[in-house]
């Protein structure tokens, strides 16, 4: 969705209208019509969306309530294919597609606020409108409940809005945190969408390595914008800012968003970034590393994980599909018989110690010396890993010649090996750090300190993901996991024209 998002043209609907009570009242036809903008095909639509006269023309005390619920009605309906964006002042820039509408000449809907009802709620409703406000999030992708979150913020600011990003030190345990954009493209995100929203308000977007973040640093600030599962850290802040004879935050806390689109039972009810990062899996979020010669062999994803990822099911299950599989934890065992390139290598560099009775080689004595002597692991690898890589390249060849068009790579170390210059991408299982342990334990009999120790000693999920082209996750159901795998199985089929 990133990559073809830049492609996307963007939209600009100006409505006319005039009051939050007229927009209420024909908020489910406005959606309509803003739902029948979506262009079909790949990405979402961009859409801008005005009024006229401006919302900040129209924004007082009295209807900031009214405002606040209109554009939350509005970012909580659109389809999911639409992007939508709600100015507050007039819009400009590049769109290839303008259109004005007269609010009045679309049609109540039943189940819509009247404009009698709306003017009621107006009237009873007086809001605050102040010079600085702050709040704060992880805005991952930002989605429909980061906007409501952002725009609620913008229309009761007329100076700074300062927003607190989360950074690295409070992720660590947030589903999939390997997929969470960098911090500093969160926060031009935010600013981004600060100023298509409001140019009039600066924006102060920083990284926060704590809970609290500026909210206690500041004393100009007068009010705090959260959600309804946020209210006791917001007055967690206050109690910090008394402690430190700054004046206590006006608190406003927002609905959460219910997500209408849900399709997993462990996906969360509200509009969340890691709902987001579920359904990222199994799609595509980097290009392929090299373009495919269909004559010249097969297409090669190396697919790879840490220490109990799921790697080698995810393997089968795509094995299971159609595509052929090269095993290269089985190959390295062949490397090691005697005859190969790698066994005379091997005997010559660490001598006939290594050799076993049988004439293999003793795993056991070979792995004495490499993991206790400084230099020799790395020694062994640059043996051994170029004789798997040739091997893995004519069982490649083999299954191409038998009709495999996509080959994939099972390997541990395809990544530290280098292998993925063989490969057209790269494919990546992941697990949390304490499920892997869990299942290590379980699996292997070993104990969590050796668990913990294995795990160290490999790349991070984190470094993985961040050379992947796409990723899986097996820590749930195995029908879970069948569905990534048929998901990225599909879009690449497609993809390749197959």
């Amino acid at each position: 969705d990133s990559l073809l998002q830049e492609m996307v043209p963007l939209k600009h609907l100006t409505v006319a209208i005039s009051g939050p009570g007229q927009l209420l009242a024909k908020t489910a036809s406005l959606l309509q019509h803003l739902n029948s903008l979506e262009d079909v095909g790949p990405g979402r639509t961009k859409v801008i969306l005005t009024l006229k006269p401006s919302l900040k023309s129209q924004l007082t005390p009295a209807t900031v309530n009214l405002w606040s619920r209109a554009t939350s009605l509005l970012y909580s309906g659109v389809a999911p294919g639409l992007d939508l964006t709600i100015g507050l002042s007039s819009t400009n820039g590049d769109v290839s597609h303008q259109q004005v509408l007269e609010l009045s000449d679309l049609p109540d809907q039943q189940g819509q606020v009247t404009t009698s009802q709306a003017g009621k709620v107006e009237e009873s409703q007086e809001g605050k409108i102040y010079s600085q406000v702050v709040l704060g999030g992880t805005f991952d992708r930002i989605h429909a409940g980061h906007k409501i979150l952002l725009t609620t913020a913008l229309l009761r600011c007329t100076g700074k809005l300062t927003v607190g990003v989360t950074g690295a030190q409070l992720l660590k345990n947030k589903t999939l945190p390997e997929l969470i954009t960098p911090v500093e493209a969160r926060i031009a995100g935010v600013k981004e969408f600060v100023h298509q929203v409001r140019e009039d308000v600066e924006c102060n977007a920083v990284e926060i390595q704590e809970p609290f973040g500026p909210a206690i640093v500041l004393p100009e600030l007068e009010c705090i914008v959260g959600s309804e599962e946020t209210e006791r850290g917001c007055l967690a802040i206050n109690d910090k800012r008394r402690e430190l004879g700054m004046n206590e935050l006006d608190i406003h806390l927002i609905e959460l968003v219910e997500d209408k689109g849900r399709q997993l039972e462990f996906e969360e009810e509200k509009v969340s970034s890691s709902t987001g990062r579920i359904r990222l899996l199994g799609s595509r979020l980097a290009p392929a590393l090299r373009s495919w010669d269909r004559s010249g062999g097969p297409y090669v994803i190396g697919l790879t994980g840490g220490s109990a990822s799921g790697k080698s099911s995810v393997g089968r299950r795509m094995a299971g599909l159609g595509w052929g599989v090269v095993d290269c934890d089985k190959l390295g065992h062949q490397a090691y018989t005697p005859g190969e390139v790698a066994y005379n290598k091997i005997v010559e560099e660490f001598g006939e110690k290594v050799v076993a009775e049988d004439g293999s080689i003793d795993r056991r004595a070979l792995g004495g010396i490499v993991f206790s002597e400084k230099g020799r692991l790395e020694k062994l690898n640059q043996i051994v890993w170029p004789e798997i890589s040739r091997l893995a390249g004519e069982k490649a060849q083999e299954l191409w010649r038998a009709g495999c068009q996509v080959v994939v790579m099972d390997a541990a170390v395809l990544l530290e090996a280098g292998w993925e210059q063989q490969c057209h991408e790269v494919w990546v299982c992941v697990v949390p750090r304490a499920e892997a342990v869990k299942r290590i334990v379980e699996r292997d009999g070993k104990t969590e300190s050796e668990a913990e120790r294995r795990i160290s000693s490999q790349l991070t999920n984190k470094e993985r993901v961040d050379r992947a082209s796409t990723v899986f996750c097996t820590l749930w159901d195995p029908a879970q996991t069948q569905v990534q795998v048929e998901r990225a199985v599909k879009r690449l089929k497609e993809e390749l024209k197959m």
